[in-house]
This record gives structure tokens, sequence and C-alpha cells, in this order.
């Protein structure tokens, strides 16, 4: 998340965007991008440029990378930038913006101090275009005030790449010679050179998140336009989940890619930190997708004339130009600490919110172990949950008349998960607020004076009574019947299971068919069920991590009486789904974790090791670890702009899914590293054993989050079904 929120015009990037495809549709020279000011969008105003314009200078150069473009376009742009404000330079500066010349730019590591100047050593490869009017060379250093040179015709030797010695076939290479080449230190009015070296990274990063983009476009168009077996390829469930983690890969990156775009235009102090674990996250993933598309397209993803595989050859070089280095471990803890939040909200509520959870929070919740262990833990979390509603945290979003806040905004309930898990609270249960959301939605009045103020004293828990053995995620599957009588009442038979929080609920909120002739969708209706009715029997399923949270609920000629319904008889479906529907912000705080869940990790490793070194002091586990990380920040950056799209009313096809993913995959990967840690290097010293038993919970709960409220892979048919339309199989 970027420092400094900068108001992103949606309408005017999609202008934009369109335009540069339009463009690259085409045959353009550099000097047709020049007549249309693309290579300006780096260059000060005051120097013939449109401004520090990233994001727009990414959007661009991610339609270059799109079109496998040839054109020198991201080291123009840099190129540009870095030489305006030096009047010595003003007919090159000119000769770039008009692209009658192209520029390129190079993060070089051996630039060495030559008395008051700087000497390059050694040689480059270069994407660019000859003649090539300036090759600028960013030292290692990442200070802002870091050396920036420019070497220009003639003071090095520049040739072509050509045959095998040329990987990419998309670009020219250039091979400069720079031994003991002088070059003029720059001091740029558009950005230090720290900031031109990452954006030079990010816009590397956004030229091959184009290639990968209209790569996956492009299998998956062939896929579906292939048969074999009888049907298309593109409808078996295997490649389906292959495309659809394709499509994840291309939203995190973009998401990823506009969060570093949007900290650099700000200048905002996390735009370094940003733009590395975006480097980190896009390189090896980059180049492995592009690689398995070729075996997805089969033996014409072998064939030269396919361009699968030189979207594949552009990565790696791209991967090359941007390689990223691991944080080392002081980066790793301040990539970690601070307060960020997801979105802009409400500082006052945060701050109430954070004043209540300091003086009223009962203890710290465990992961995996959120119902009650006692009647005494019991009797503090619905005191705790009395607090969140009284002190107006919980609850806002119902109607005035009904307890709600006139103050209420989208993202409270957001702030109140984030507060809650930052402060390791116990958080709100999630069946309860769903019950909430479907009484105030389709209860009568009588339902709601008996029910909601019950709920907000805390004597009222609720579950869900929804999974069955035979319906886990596919909920239009359930069987449990509810039949009519001739007096007006319900007969309820049937098993449901995976009931959270049913061994101490007073009400459940249940899917059953009432129509015994329905299938799927049809003929289910929604009922409150008192959780202590004669028939009912409950039945404890002790989780992995040895915690009671689910169970199993026998109904046995449980009798319900006609006020027992929830909305219509047959649209219990319809009534369900707007209850989960309620649910769609949840991983937006729930994210965070994420992060909490990497600080424990480096705490566990900084303390742990063999030989007088600590394991995070080892490459391959800063490696690891900084993947992990790189991870989570692209798992935040969706989810972020996920939340805003929602907001604003332009939520795309299956984002809560896409979200789901990155998040819950993301969780496991985490929580099983820092459990392989600390088996291999027990006992854990006494400062790390709190963080330590904070991953195990987490790893032992983590399948947890991949399989309730619709698995991974349930995710990856819906993605696949709604959002990329893939062909149904039999």
């Amino acid at each position: 998340m970027s420092d400094n929120p900068v108001a992103i015009d949606r309408d005017e990037l999609r202008l934009l965007r369109a335009t540069a495809r339009e463009v690259f549709a085409g045959t353009p020279t550099l000097a047709t991008l020049g007549e249309l000011g693309l290579l300006a969008l780096l260059t000060p105003e005051e120097n013939g440029g449109a401004g520090w314009r990233v994001l727009e200078a990414c959007t661009v150069v991610r339609e270059a990378g799109r079109a496998l473009n040839g054109l020198p376009v991201g080291g123009t742009l840099l190129a540009a930038a870095a030489v305006a404000g030096h009047p010595e330079r003003q007919a090159l500066l000119d000769d770039l913006l008009g692209g009658r010349t192209g520029g390129a730019f190079h993060e070089h590591r051996a630039l060495t101090r030559d008395g008051d100047g700087w000497t390059a050593e050694g040689a480059a490869v270069v994407s660019g275009t000859l003649p090539l009017g300036g090759l600028v060379l960013a030292g290692e250093e990442e200070q802002d005030d870091g050396p920036l040179l420019l070497v220009t015709p003639g003071t090095a030797d520049v040739s072509a790449l050509t045959g095998d010695d040329r990987l990419d076939t998309t670009r020219d290479e250039l091979l400069v010679d720079l031994s003991r080449t002088p070059g003029r230190p720059l001091r740029t009015p558009a950005a230090g050179a720290g900031s031109l070296a990452d954006t030079a990274a990010l816009l590397v990063c956004a030229d091959t998140l184009g290639a990968l983009e209209v790569t996956a476009e492009r299998v998956r168009e062939y896929l579906a336009g292939r048969t074999a077996f009888g049907r298309p390829l593109a409808s078996f469930q295997a490649l389906q989940h292959r495309l659809t983690d394709l499509e994840v890969l291309v939203a995190a990156a973009d998401a990823l890619v506009q969060r570093a775009a949007v900290a650099l235009a700000t200048r905002a102090p996390s735009a370094h930190g940003v733009t590395r674990l975006l480097r980190v996250f896009l390189a090896e993933r980059a180049v492995a997708a592009l690689d398995d598309c070729i075996q997805l397209c089969g033996g014409i993803g072998f064939t030269w004339e396919w361009p699968v595989h030189h979207a594949m050859r552009r990565a790696v070089r791209n991967a090359a130009a941007a390689c990223p280095r691991p944080l080392d471990p002081e980066a790793l803890r301040a990539s970690l600490e601070g307060s960020r939040t997801s979105v802009a909200t409400n500082d006052a509520f945060r701050a109430r919110v954070r004043d209540v959870v300091s003086r009223h929070a009962p203890f710290e919740a465990r992961e995996g172990h959120r119902a009650p262990k006692s009647a005494e833990q019991e009797a503090a979390m619905r005191s705790w949950y009395r607090t969140l509603y009284d002190n107006g945290l919980l609850g806002r979003s119902w109607p005035v008349e009904w307890g709600g806040s006139p103050d209420h905004q989208p993202l409270d309930e957001l702030v109140l998960t984030e507060e809650l898990i930052r402060a390791r609270a116990p958080r709100p249960i999630d069946q309860v607020l769903l019950a909430s959301h479907v009484l105030l939605r389709y209860g009568t009045d009588e339902q709601r004076k008996r029910y909601l103020p019950g709920i907000r004293t805390g004597e009222y828990i609720w579950c869900q009574l929804f999974s069955e053995p035979g319906a886990g995620s596919d909920l239009a599957g359930v069987t449990a019947r509810a039949t009519a009588r001739e007096d007006g009442t319900w007969v309820l038979s049937g098993q449901k299971t995976w009931t959270t929080d049913g061994h101490w609920a007073q009400y459940g909120m249940a899917l059953l068919r009432t129509d015994p002739a329905s299938e799927r969708h049809a003929g289910l209706t929604a009922f409150i069920v008192p959780m202590d009715s004669p028939g009912l029997e409950i039945r404890p399923m002790t989780t992995m991590g040895g915690a009671h949270e689910f169970n199993d609920v026998f109904l046995d000629g449980v009798v319900l009486g006609p006020e027992h319904v929830i909305g219509e008889i047959g649209q219990g479906w319809s009534v369900s789904m707007s209850g989960l529907e309620s649910e769609r912000f949840t991983v937006g705080g729930n994210v965070l974790l994420l992060e909490l869940l990497l600080a424990d990790l480096v705490t566990v490793a900084g303390a742990v090791g063999d030989g007088g070194e600590t394991v995070l002091h080892r490459p391959e586990t800063l490696e690891r670890i900084t993947r992990l990380r790189s991870e989570a920040e692209a798992a935040n950056a969706y989810v972020t702009g996920h939340i805003e799209r929602a907001l604003a009313g332009e939520e795309g096809e299956a984002e809560a899914p896409i979200a789901k993913l990155l998040y819950t995959e993301a969780y496991n990967r985490t929580a099983r590293l820092g459990v392989q840690v600390i088996t291999q290097h027990q006992p854990v010293p006494e400062h790390a054993r709190a963080a330590a038993r904070r991953l195990t919970d987490a790893y032992l709960w983590s399948r947890s989050l991949t399989i309730s409220g619709g698995s991974s892979e349930v995710m990856r048919n819906i993605i696949g079904k709604r959002r990329l339309r893939l062909p149904s199989g039999r």
C-alpha cells in the first residue's frame, strides 16, 4: 500500500491503454510514439515532457509488451527523464522525446569512482536499437542520490547481438563494451537515481506483464477452439485450473504493478520496497508460467511461428534486466513493521476501535482455537461481543432503529477486523454476522424483535447449517429436508456437517429442501433452528489442530413452526447467498494475517540456527521468505484494488474467489515454512516461543481456510466459468 494514496483516473488510463493498444497493433516507429507524446511521460514539464507520469508510462510499456513490440519504449522514456535538465544535453533530449533516437537504461554493478567522476567497467547487454542515442547506467547503490551515468555514442563500443547470442527474438539486443568508459554523472529533476532505477525495474515488470497477459488470452482461446475426445480442450478441469492459475497470476501481478506505480508516482517512502517485492514476485513466476503455456499448447507450442515461445524469451530477458535480490533481514523486518491499512478509512473510527480493544480485549486469540474452551472463556467472549456492540463497533451497518450507527461508513467493519487481527483479539463470528444480515433483509418484524437484541448482548450465538456430508462446497446439492404438515409446522430430517460453533450456539440458520421433487437451487427454504430443539443431536468433530470447532448435526424429527421460516418458501437459495455476499470484504481484513505470520516467521528464523548463524541469515532462507513476502504484498494489493472497485461499483467477475485463493494459499505456504524451521531447530528459545506457537496453530488451521467457504478447487471452477467463460465439461 502506498504511503501517499493517489487518485487514479481509471477512465483516463483506460483511454490511454486503448490508444496505445491501437498504435502497437500496427507497425509504429519510435517517431510515431514521439509524435503522440508517449515518450515524454517521465520527463518534467519544464523540459518539454508530461511530468512524472509513472502510471501512464507503465500503461504504455505494458501494451508494448503485450504486442511483443521491438521498440525501446521503456529505455527511451527513462533516458529522456535522466538527461532532462542538463542544458548541454538538450539536443539529445529533443531527439529522445521526438523518437528520432532511442535510449536504454541498465542497472550496472561495475561503476567505480575515478577521482571526482565515475567509470563504468565490463560490458552490458541491453534491449535497444541502433543507433543508440544514450545509455543511462544506474549503480548498485539504492540511495536516491546514488550514481547515474550517461554513456553516449563514441565513448563505448556498441554492437548488435545476432544468432545464438540473442535470446530475445522480439527486440534487438545490444552489447555495449564499457571497458574503462567514463560516464557523465547526472542529476535529474524527474527523480533521483534510486527512483529512476526503481522505475526502470517497474517498467520491465510491466512489459513482462503485458506479454504474460496476452499469452494467457491466446492460450485460452486456442484451448477453447481445439477439440479432443469429442469436446473442447478448455472444458477439461485439469486444463481449466491451469488456465485459472494463469489468470490469478496476471490479476495479482497487475495489482502489484499498479501499487508500485502509485508509490513511485507519489514518491512514497515504501516505493523502493514495493518495487523490489514486485521484481521478486514476477521474475520467476512469469517465466515459469510462460514456459508452461508452451506445454498447454501441445505440439503447436513448440513451433517457431507460434508466438508463445517469443513471449517466454522476452520474459527471460526481462527477468535478467530486473534481476531481483532477496531482502536482507533488516529490510524484511522493516517491510513488516508499521500500521498499514488496506484503503483510506475513517481515522477517528480506527482510533476508537484501538481504544476499545486496548481496554477490553479479553485474551489473545489462537488461530484454529476460536471457540471457547471453558465456561469462563465463553462468558468472557460473550461479554466481549456485547462490548463491541455497545461501543458501536459491531452492527454499525444495521438500520438505526435496530441499533445501527448513523455515521456508519462502508469499510468500518473492515477497519474493525484489521484492528482485532493486529491486536490478536477474538474476532466476530462469521455466522452471527451472516444471520444478522439475513434477519435484517428477509426477516419479519417479529423475527427481528425476537433475535436481534440477543445478538447485540452476546446472548445469542448463531451457527450455519448449510454443508452436508454429500454437499460440502456444493450447497445446491443439499438433501436434508423440511416436510410441511397440515397444521403449518415443519418436520426436519437429515444431517448437517462442518457446523462451526454449533456446540455453543443458541440458533442455527439452516438451508433445507422443502420440495422433494426439486433439484439444485429450486425448492430450498431457509429456517431458524433452535439448537436445543428435541430431535437435534450435536456430535463434536475435533480438528487436526486438536480443537473443537466443528460439529456434525443430526436432525431427526425436529419440529418447527411457520415463524421459523426466513423469507419465502422455496427461496432459500437467494436468502443464503445474500448472507454469504455480506462477507465479501472478509478477506480484506484477514489478508493482514499474512504480514503477522511473516513477522512471526522472521522472529523464529532469527532466533534459531547452527554454528552461530541464524536461519534468517542463510541465503536460501532469505530467498524463500522474500518470495513469501512478495506473495503477501501481491495478495494485499489485489484485495485493496478489489475493495476499491467494489465500492466504486466497478467490481469485475469472480474477484472474491481470486482474493481467497491468493490469501489462503499464501497463508498455508507461509505457516508451513514456519513449522519446518521450528521442527528442524528445536527447542525454540523462550523469546520466540509465542511466535512459534502461533505459526504452528496457523499451519494446522491453514487447510481449513483453503477448504471452507468453497475449496480452492471450487474457486478455480468459479473463476474459469464466470471470469474466463471457459466451456463446460460433461
